[in-house]
């Protein structure tokens, strides 16, 4: 079966996000490729960002565009998925990642002072899902958890 091999990721500060995994949703650690990079000056921020510089839940939806939520999930819980929603602009607008431990994650990334937004639980389908986005590297993160029941 075809399915995702991986994600690839450019940002100004390759070391947060690669910190952000390993250490906020325990993804395991890898290897380097190429040189050591320079970490940036300042803080890379996401275009999630509201006009005032504020993360926040509604930024970041700003940020996924404007149209209807309608579009598809392609693959399975098996291979992976691809959720394609309709926008006018073309973009990846984040990554999302399954934890068992969606509170954990959450308490760590307030911790390193990573900008996040509060937990928050929706219907999905049969069950349910929380989630919380974290922008890191100028990357907007998912991390979510998929319940049982409404």
């Amino acid at each position: 079966m075809d399915r995702l091999n991986h994600v690839k990721i450019a940002t100004p500060d390759p070391e947060a996000v690669e910190r952000f995994l390993r250490e906020v949703v325990d993804i395991p650690a890898g290897w380097p490729l190429g040189t050591p990079p320079e970490p940036p000056a300042e803080p890379v921020r996401s275009p999630a960002s509201d006009a005032s510089g504020n993360f926040t839940a509604e930024s970041v939806m700003e940020f996924r565009g404007p149209g209807p939520f309608s579009g598809f999930i392609a693959g399975s819980t098996e291979s992976r998925q691809f959720q394609i929603l309709q926008c006018e602009k073309p973009h990846i607008w984040g990554v999302a990642i399954g934890t068992r431990y969606l509170e954990r994650a959450h308490e760590r990334c307030v911790e390193r002072g990573i900008p996040c937004t509060e937990p928050t639980t929706r219907d999905w389908g049969d069950g349910s899902i929380q989630y919380f986005f974290a922008e890191v590297g100028g990357i907007v993160f998912e991390v979510m958890r998929i319940g049982q029941g409404g």
